[in-house]
């Protein structure tokens, strides 16, 4: 069997953004989306009631965002990727964002 990861890894292209700017990004929609991205992750346990705990936002270089976080009932680690192109303006929403946390 194979050996899990006990720790996130944190790619070179990923920048961490704060819940403020999380909102930002989602704008109103953000709590209804935040809600349904950290209660639907894949988690070895399969355990119905399970929450992404614990977790930091990062956005990437292709503007996605990526929860890293551990599953509320195993403590594993566990991420969820969230695919943003789809979503009109937040290019320059996550432009700024990435300029100001690069500094």
């Amino acid at each position: 069997m194979a050996k899990k990861r006990t720790e996130h890894i944190i790619h070179d292209d990923e920048i961490e953004i704060g819940p403020f700017q999380l909102q930002l990004m989602f704008r109103e929609s953000w709590e209804s989306d935040i809600q349904l991205f950290t209660h639907s992750f894949f988690c070895d346990c399969n355990a119905e009631k399970r929450e992404l705990a614990d977790y930091k936002s990062y956005i990437n270089n292709l503007n996605d965002v990526i929860l890293k976080g551990r599953c509320s009932v195993c403590n594993t680690i566990a991420a969820r990727y969230i695919e943003t192109g789809e979503r009109s303006g937040i290019e320059k929403i996550a432009d700024k964002i990435r300029k100001l946390n690069q500094r």
